[in-house]
């Protein structure tokens, strides 16, 4: 019983969206607009802490250690995916939140979609955030800005 009351509650909150965490982003030391110009822009969670294609890139061919999530619906993500991204999707919400537990707390998490304003991500990474996931990031501009720098994408 006490188990469906949090599930039920963390699926609340999370259709509800979230508050997230303010972060420090500044374009003049992360390549990336600030929160203030990213609500303007009308990103989602525009507080959020993002990295960007290139940032990810360093990390992925250096083969630090991280966890990516894509966070769009499976039969997109068939279509094209970064290598070594798990797919869970948003919805639906019970499914995700039992994925998204399993993740491992010690390591970069970095979250994508293909939203031009990072929603889906978005809802992701706060929800990792709210439950104990200190290290989150979204992927700025997703999958397509992944692209446009070159990463790989497998189908």
């Amino acid at each position: 019983m006490k188990n469906k009351l949090v599930a039920c509650l963390l699926t609340v909150l999370f259709i509800a969206g979230l508050v997230a965490p303010v972060s420090c982003l500044d374009s003049r030391t992360t390549g990336l607009p600030s929160p203030s110009e990213l609500a303007e822009q009308g990103f989602a969670s525009p507080d959020f802490p993002r990295i960007t294609a290139e940032d990810l890139k360093i990390i992925y061919d250096n083969r630090d250690p991280f966890i990516l999530i894509d966070t769009r619906p499976h039969f997109e993500y068939l279509d094209g995916y970064i290598p070594g991204a798990r797919n869970i999707p948003n919805n639906p919400p019970e499914e995700s939140l039992k994925e998204l537990a399993k993740l491992p707390k010690d390591r970069l998490i970095v979250t994508y979609c293909d939203c031009l304003d990072d929603g889906e991500s978005a809802k992701a990474a706060e929800l990792l955030r709210f439950m104990g996931y200190d290290n989150v990031k979204i992927l700025w501009k997703g999958i397509d800005y992944w692209r446009d720098i070159g990463g790989d994408v497998r189908q």
